[in-house]
């Protein structure tokens, strides 16, 4: 092929004659005599979308990333033309890495100045941006994981932005200059949930012992399901339980005490609070359906009936990554205590339950009020079934009171906790199990000569483990899990985090 005319400032590329990718994941790409102009340290009004667009281009052939979704180019060329410093900073940054031009700053020194920088974008909602500095970091330092996980993180939240929109199409951009495709959003889903989980991999192949990259890799396929999903989550559970992330494949929380005993199943007798809440069962269960019928007269013209109604889970802030757990039917709540507080205008409601807690439940008023579990009720309607999946901390336990159960273990409604055998539910009756371990529900939808069945209800408290130390401490995370205890699993770490098992 023709080699192009090469203009000011720009540098021949012919001599990169063979450029390609190092994963199975993408295809191998030949570069054939091609130049590429570097509009490096130019005046904005200098720079021609062209030029800025064949940079990010060039960005992409480079040997060391995993398959990646192309950014918003025409985004980033409008914040680029009225943007600062920051703006010019990372297309100067990509023009070095394409020209393969020396670090200006040390490796420790760069790593966190474009930490910094990408965070900043993160907090902006600028993920595309924030995406291509994980891309350059990538580049400079191959063989660190950060920029790797970080890119997934960013990855998974674009992802988890299209799936709750509630929008039927999302626009996916290119990187050859035409326009976005509309793509159906479950589709665009899938693509970002793979793109997320390459990365991850890639992290735990240059560190095999980063345990966020074990979390989200694992949480990414739990609530996104592609083929052959779940033998690969036990695959790498066991390579993380080798590498002393976790000490069982089937206990796979993001915070985890190493020191507290596991089992999947508690004996609820051995409870205070579960024995209190069986021997009131009945008040409960009168308060909660005094609820409903409440609920079911209310008047949509009565403007001074303020009866707040059920809410599904994963609509309230903090909980956004709990409704992508419901596979199938629909999974709602009553929320007592959650959000580090008691929710008033339901807890009034509920006022022989709140008393119940407030004189019997410590352990789990105390928990949800440092932020590490919830009070709620919770509400199947047939034909669920929530994805299996562990819970974010083994410092907990999980009580189930049944109030509502329309059908037997036998009949189709039933928990799956570890390799244990499914149970049922008791209206009356508590289970208590550990949700640190891998579990999973099943509500069966009514075949078409029955008749509705009716909602599971349950009152679901996480409350401390008996063992645990830091109970009702606002720092308790961090004070008992010195690697993951100071950031959320599914966002960006902290940058005193970023280079923890890291070479």
């Amino acid at each position: 092929a023709p080699t192009a005319t090469i203009g000011r400032g720009c540098i021949d590329y012919s001599k990169f004659s063979n450029i390609e990718d190092s994963d199975d994941e993408r295809p191998v790409i030949q570069q054939h005599h091609q130049s590429v102009c570097l509009p490096m340290g130019l005046p904005r009004s200098a720079v021609v979308r062209s030029d800025y667009d064949g940079v990010w281009r060039e960005l992409f052939k480079q040997r060391h990333l995993p398959f990646t979704p192309a950014p918003d180019l025409e985004q980033m060329w409008g914040y680029y033309k009225h943007g600062g410093m920051d703006e010019q900073a990372l297309l100067d940054q990509a023009c070095e890495v394409v020209g393969n031009f020396p670090r200006r700053h040390d490796a420790e020194d760069y790593r966190a100045k474009t930490y910094t920088l990408m965070k900043k974008l993160d907090t902006q909602s600028r993920e595309d941006e924030a995406r291509m500095w994980t891309v350059i970091c990538s580049c400079r330092f191959p063989e660190h994981p950060d920029a790797y996980y970080n890119h997934g993180v960013l990855l998974s939240k674009l992802c988890d932005r299209a799936k709750f929109s509630g929008a039927s199409k999302t626009l996916l951009p290119s990187l050859d200059g035409a326009d976005p495709k509309s793509m159906p959003t479950e589709q665009y889903c899938a693509l970002f949930a793979r793109a997320a989980a390459g990365y991850y991999r890639r992290c735990l192949k240059v560190d095999p012992r980063q345990r966020a990259a074990y979390i989200n890799l694992i949480g990414s396929l739990e609530r996104n399901e592609p083929k052959g999903w779940y033998d690969e989550i036990q695959s790498i559970a066991g390579t993380a339980v080798k590498q002393g992330i976790w000490y069982n494949r089937w206990q796979r929380p993001p915070h985890f005490v190493p020191s507290l005993p596991a089992k999947p199943w508690h004996d609820a007798s051995q409870f205070e609070l579960c024995r209190r809440l069986e021997k009131h069962g009945d008040a409960i269960r009168a308060e909660y359906s005094a609820y409903i019928e409440r609920l079911a007269s209310r008047k949509a013209w009565d403007d001074l009936d303020t009866t707040p109604g059920l809410g599904d889970v994963g609509g309230r802030p903090g909980a956004l990554h709990d409704g992508g757990l419901a596979k199938s039917g629909r999974w709602q709540e009553v929320p007592l205590v959650t959000n580090c507080a008691v929710n008033r205008e339901y807890a009034e409601l509920f006022p022989e339950t709140m008393k119940l807690l407030r004189q019997h439940g410590h352990d789990a008023i105390g928990l949800a009020l440092c932020g590490g579990g919830d009070v709620i009720f919770s509400v199947l309607t047939p034909g669920t079934r929530l994805r299996p999946h562990c819970g974010p901390s083994n410092a907990r336990l999980t009580c189930h009171l049944g109030i509502r159960v329309p059908r037997s273990d036998a009949q189709g409604l039933h928990i799956r906790v570890a390799a244990e055998l499914p149970r049922g539910w008791e209206e009356g009756r508590c289970l208590v199990f550990d949700d640190s371990f891998e579990h999973e529900v099943i509500f069966k939808e009514a075949g078409p000569s029955e008749p509705y069945p009716g909602e599971r209800v349950v009152l679901l408290l996480n409350f401390w483990h008996p063992d645990f130390e830091f109970k009702n401490d606002p720092d308790w995370r961090s004070k008992s899990d010195t690697v993951t205890g100071s950031f959320a699993a599914e966002s960006l770490p902290r940058t005193d985090i970023m280079t923890v098992g890291s070479s």
